[in-house]
């Protein structure tokens, strides 16, 4: 298979079902190892990755993700020795759209009827209208407030954080609460780890 990375071809290309997930002059990640040239120069180093994403790669050795997050070929890189346990966390927010869509259509239709029962009724009635009106009116702004909100707000996600002893983090975020991925990079991680102390 061909690829397009000098630190592949270097090592053989791609295997069969192997595909490049991150790629730079220094390093290379696929689904399947991680490729680098090592600090002095020389020939570039392979390493098993345990588990590899567009995000992050854990292999027995170290820990290497923030892929691309301050400039196009950007990554940060930690022995896992220096970085310490994960902290890993849901954020973000589940909008209300369907509701908001509701209160705004509910809202439209009270204030509507306030109107047309205060054209209708006159005086006589004038509290139901006000009540319908009032109703309607704030039926709306609810709607308006709520669609408003889940516009903006972030959505529902998992943010794995591993803190690095020189006061870096490197961060893999996921869609999702509760991602499975974020499981399973915690739990290669920790596997890892263990393996450096025997």
């Amino acid at each position: 298979m061909q690829s397009k990375n000098r630190l592949i071809e270097a090592r053989g290309g791609l295997e069969d079902g192997e595909e490049i997930l991150f790629a730079d002059d220094r390093i290379a990640v696929t689904n399947k190892r991680v490729v680098s040239l090592p600090e002095g120069g020389g020939a570039p180093e392979e390493e098993a990755a345990l588990f590899a994403d567009d995000r992050i790669a854990v292999t027995r050795r170290r820990l290497i993700g923030n892929f691309g997050s301050a400039k196009e070929g950007a990554f940060d890189e930690s022995e896992l020795g220096a970085v310490g346990a994960p902290n890993k966390f849901n954020g973000g927010y589940h909008g209300r759209r369907p509701l908001a869509f509701r209160l705004l259509a509910g809202g439209a239709v009270g204030v509507a009827a306030g109107a047309v029962f205060r054209q209708a009724l006159n005086a006589v009635w004038f509290g139901l209208e006000a009540l319908v009106f009032l109703a309607g009116a704030l039926a709306f702004t609810v709607g308006v407030y709520l669609l408003i909100n889940s516009l903006f707000r972030n959505r529902p996600n998992t943010t794995v954080i591993f803190p690095v002893l020189e006061g870096d983090e490197i961060i893999a975020s996921y869609p999702d609460w509760d991602n499975p991925r974020a499981e399973e990079l915690t739990r290669s991680f920790a596997r890892a780890k263990r393996s450096l102390t025997r």
